[in-house]
């Protein structure tokens, strides 16, 4: 229930659940797509909590499709084009039951956040703007074509599972920061992170190395909105999902 103390986030949330959902209902819109901007390097990803989703895996995948054409034709098309057609696009999986997220995209019966960077904080970058702008365009083109019949063929997708988090050192008495993102890692998102890569560089001039066991891939790498937890990037394992033809 909401009182006059309830945080305002809280009251929001309840306000795009009835509005869009109720989530898990068979009202809840059909497809959700949550615009956000990174600070992080991670070109333009679509963010979901499935890696079976058929629709959002055939989104992506016309969006990759597209982008190829786009590169191939950009003597063609309008500066938009262009700029999209440099960014790379990603999917990303974050392997939480829908039922237990607490995204706004998980409200839909299927849905995503479109998140593109770099961009600053407080600022638009018209790289970026002009990117997301066109993505969400190629994005209706398919709802489009799907609504009147179209079938889309199958194929395949690499879709990156977040497997876990990587937090800053901190100092053991005062718990602040004690090191940043090593300049061989900054920017270098979803490149592939070896065992004893570089990964901090620490304030007194040490270098910090990854300790996993294995070779994963780093993403979100030094995102601003994530220096409040801690976290100073996420690493992800990537492998390919077969998709089935579709058709409405």
């Amino acid at each position: 229930p909401v009182s006059d103390v309830t945080p305002y986030e809280v009251v929001r949330a309840q306000e795009l659940n009835a509005l869009l959902g109720p989530k898990g209902d068979s009202a809840a819109v059909d497809l959700l797509c949550d615009l956000h901007s990174s600070t992080a390097n991670v070109g333009l990803c679509l963010i979901t909590h499935s890696d079976n989703d058929w629709i959002c895996l055939h989104i992506c995948k016309h969006l990759q499709a597209r982008l190829i054409h786009l590169a191939q034709t950009s003597h063609k098309v309008t500066n938009m084009g262009r700029e999209l057609a440099t960014i790379p696009v990603r999917y990303v999986h974050y392997d939480v039951p829908k039922s237990e997220a607490y995204t706004l995209h998980s409200v839909g019966k299927h849905g995503f956040a479109m998140e593109v960077g770099p961009q600053p904080h407080g600022v638009i970058r018209a790289n970026v703007f002009t990117a997301m702008q066109e993505a969400v365009h190629l994005t209706l083109e398919w709802v489009r074509l799907f609504n009147s019949g179209t079938q889309f063929e199958g194929g395949s997708v690499d879709v990156y599972t977040m497997v876990e988090n990587i937090k800053y050192p901190q100092d053991p008495h005062t718990h602040t920061i004690s090191a940043a993102v090593h300049p061989e890692l900054q920017d270098r998102d979803f490149c592939l992170l070896h065992p004893g890569d570089p990964v901090f560089l620490s304030f007194s001039g040490e270098t910090l190395r990854y300790k996993g066991k294995e070779a994963l891939y780093p993403f979100f790498i030094n995102e601003c909105a994530f220096y409040e937890t801690g976290v100073a990037l996420s690493l992800a394992r990537r492998r390919k999902v077969e998709i089935p033809a579709i058709q409405c």
